[in-house]
This record gives C-alpha cells, structure tokens and sequence, in this order.
C-alpha cells in the first residue's frame, strides 16, 4: 500500500448488535464508517478506530426508542449525511432511506454527492461495491443479527492517493 494511505472500515444496519467478526475487522481500521440504523450508542462505543475517526449517519430506525441504553453517544448528534476527506478524494455517507421510494434510488444517492469519489449508503442490507461511471456506490450490507441475508457483512476501503480498493468480508450465520 502507498505510504500516504487509510484504510476505512464501513459497517451499517446494526440494529443494536455487531457480528464479533465485523467489530474485529473495523477495530483494525483507521477510520470507521457507520451508515445508519444503528440503535444505540452501546453499538457505537464498541468502535474503535486506530485514528479515533469514528462517523456515523442517523437510519429511520436511529429513535428514541432504539436508544434508551446508557451511552457516551447521543442519538441528537447523528447527522443525516456526512462528508470526510481521504487521500485521493471525497467519501460521502448516507444512510439512504431518504431516496429508497425512488425509481432507481442508487442513482438519485450519487446524484447527490456530485463531488464524491465513493458514496456509502445502507438501508437495503445487500452488499454492494461497484463503481458507477467512474465513482465508488458501496453499501456494506447489515452488519448485525437482522435480516443480514444469510451473513453479517462490512466492507473495507484501502485509500492512497493512486487508488482505492475496496473488500467485502462475509461471516455466515451460525
């Protein structure tokens, strides 16, 4: 890997429990990326990235109700999308609810992160990580115990200025 280079962990749709074996790939991570539905900040206070750079969107399902636990984390300082610098570009997050009744909803989520080299959203809980015309669409998947579609799933960003990589990792159920 180039010398001036991140290595970015993406989970999402937690839903209040991370797989063992996702918490332990983002724990190796520089930089964590939580993309919605979270539900709670006990989830939140398990990560912890190497760089201390822990961001996260609020889901549909970041309520109240979902984050009753005793936490460091507060469900009012979510924010409902958010932008962070990497080497070689713009990584932008989502938790992608907001555009699911569309048409073709990925399309509508680049659409709006026109500057971004990746977009990550969540909400579907099915893996994706493919480039669209030249930009990265990822979404990790559910990373917790509901309906994870047979896996509880994250993906990892290698960023250098050159280029970036992307890796899903899958741990079956059971």
């Amino acid at each position: 890997m180039a010398v001036n280079s991140t290595t970015v962990g993406i989970l999402s749709d937690t839903h209040g429990a991370i797989h063992p074996g996702v918490l332990e790939r983002m724990n190796s991570c520089d930089i964590i990326i939580h993309a919605g539905d979270v539900c709670g900040g006990h989830v939140l206070e398990q990560l912890r990235p190497k760089k201390g750079q822990l961001v996260v969107v609020r889901g549909n399902n970041d309520v109240s109700q979902q984050w009753q636990q005793e936490s460091s984390f507060s469900l009012t300082e979510l924010q409902d999308e958010r932008r962070i610098d990497l080497p070689g570009g713009v990584m932008a997050v989502i938790h992608g609810h907001q555009y699911w009744s569309r048409q073709d909803p990925q399309s509508a989520i680049l659409s709006h992160f026109p500057e971004a080299r990746a977009v990550v959203y969540g909400h579907s809980h099915f893996v994706q990580h493919e480039k669209v015309e030249g930009r990265w669409l990822l979404n990790p998947g559910a990373a917790g115990n509901r309906l994870n579609r047979g896996g509880s799933s994250c993906l990892i960003l290698k960023a250098s200025e050159e280029s970036w990589k992307v890796e899903m990792f899958r741990f079956v159920n059971g």
